[in-house]
């Protein structure tokens, strides 16, 4: 079995999505960025763009925004948008 992601979208006014994915891709201000398991720790700016992330069942699913902030440490991506 692919190893997992630990992902949470998050708004203000509550959670996105919270749940374990096969990847993530953000937009990046300095690109396209895709994440999988036990990516190196990291924090970047989100830029307007999609959010896409597979799930286990790679059942891909996207969100649209206009900025946000992505921070990956210890297995665990969250992005607050």
């Amino acid at each position: 079995m692919a190893k997992l992601l630990q992902l949470t979208i998050a708004r203000v006014d509550g959670p996105v999505f919270a749940g374990e994915v096969l990847s993530v891709t953000v937009p990046g201000t300095e690109g396209e960025m895709t994440l999988l398991a036990e990516h190196t720790a990291l924090i970047s700016a989100l830029k307007a763009g999609v959010i896409t992330y597979r799930l286990p069942n790679n059942e891909e699913v996207n969100h649209e925004i206009q900025s946000g902030t992505l921070e990956v440490r210890d297995n665990v991506a969250t992005i607050l948008i």
